[in-house]
């Protein structure tokens, strides 16, 4: 075999693999747009930081006034944000957009003195999932739960910071507690409704855990923030630049071909 057809056989192999270990893609992440948010992505840059955060990850984020199918069929996932109101067609859509089309969706809520706790109680009643009325101020000492990718990888996070949140109310089962305040109450979990890919809706009870002048100057909430965003991204599959199983097999076919091809050129 010449240097140049060992040189191409070696790329190909590292490119092999490198596609091989690879475990997570680039995601197409939905979110309101201004006219819908009250506060999140959008919405006077409340969120800017953990925003880049996804952007300099390369996902690609894309907004819109309307979750309703069409759009929610474009992205891999959703962020809510906090907003004031809520469709029975985005409803509807976001349920098959986790349950059938295996989705990842974020919820986000707050405090129940706003007008975002009433949305937020009506898409989350597609899994049974409710947040108990009120407003906790108990944000020393929020504790994670479990051992799972959502509060392990790629960082051990054991604690973080809030502000006045809800809780998590009525669970399902198959419902998985995250995080919790100092009373225990459930601040931070996630429901995987089974439906392959991702098919998890994942609800945080505070806005502030992300927010540019509070939560992301904590360490633990930026490292809570890529914990969840990882998680997803690991599930989605097809993983982007991974080659199928059967790509790969061909690949390695052609690679043996080629190489058999030239010991021939050489013995004649």
């Amino acid at each position: 075999m010449s240097t140049r057809s060992k040189r191409w056989v070696a790329a190909i192999g590292t490119f092999l693999v490198l596609a091989a270990t690879s475990s997570a893609q680039a995601m197409t992440i939905g979110y309101y747009d201004s006219s819908r948010e009250l506060y999140g992505f959008a919405s006077n840059n409340y969120l800017s930081q953990a925003r880049q955060f996804l952007v300099n990850e390369g996902h690609t984020l894309v907004a819109t006034n309307n979750a309703d199918a069409a759009f929610l069929s474009t992205v891999d996932a959703f962020y809510t944000g906090l907003i004031s109101s809520v469709s029975v067609a985005e409803i509807s859509a976001m349920q098959n957009f986790v349950n059938v089309n295996g989705g990842f969706l974020f919820i986000q809520q707050d405090h129940d003195s706003g007008p975002w706790h009433a949305p937020a109680q009506q898409i989350l009643a597609n899994w049974g999932i409710t947040s108990s009325a009120g407003t906790f101020s108990n944000d020393s000492g929020h504790t994670t739960l479990g051992s799972s990718v959502w509060v392990t990888d790629p960082n051990a996070v054991a604690g973080f910071t809030g502000a006045a949140h809800s809780a998590v109310g009525n669970v399902p089962v198959g419902f998985e507690t995250l995080a919790t305040d100092d009373a225990g109450r459930i601040i931070l979990g996630v429901f995987d409704a089974g439906a392959g890919r991702s098919s998890d809706v994942l609800i945080a009870t505070d806005i502030n855990f992300w927010d540019d002048s509070y939560g992301w100057q904590d360490s633990r909430n930026r490292a809570l923030w890529e914990n969840i965003w990882s998680g997803a991204a690991g599930q989605i599959d097809p993983p982007v630049g991974v080659p199928e199983p059967e790509t790969l097999a061909l690949l390695g076919v052609g690679l043996l071909g080629l190489a058999l091809s030239r010991r021939r050129s050489q013995r004649s």
